[in-house]
């Protein structure tokens, strides 16, 4: 069986896990925004036809 760095495998897993953190945080963000401009968007449509502001 080959030899096995665990403390090398350890490591790097870390660094993948700190890495998924990290890309989870930045995905939720750019949900959060996109979800804004959709709401912006929404609200601002002349076509919408509850939109008040542009009657």
């Amino acid at each position: 069986m080959a030899d096995v760095d665990l403390a090398l495998l350890a490591q790097q897993n870390a660094e993948i896990l700190e890495e998924l953190k990290a890309l989870r945080r930045e995905v939720a963000e750019l949900k959060e925004q996109s979800d804004r401009t959709l709401d912006f968007e929404r609200r601002n449509d002349p076509r919408r036809p509850n939109n008040l502001t542009r009657r």
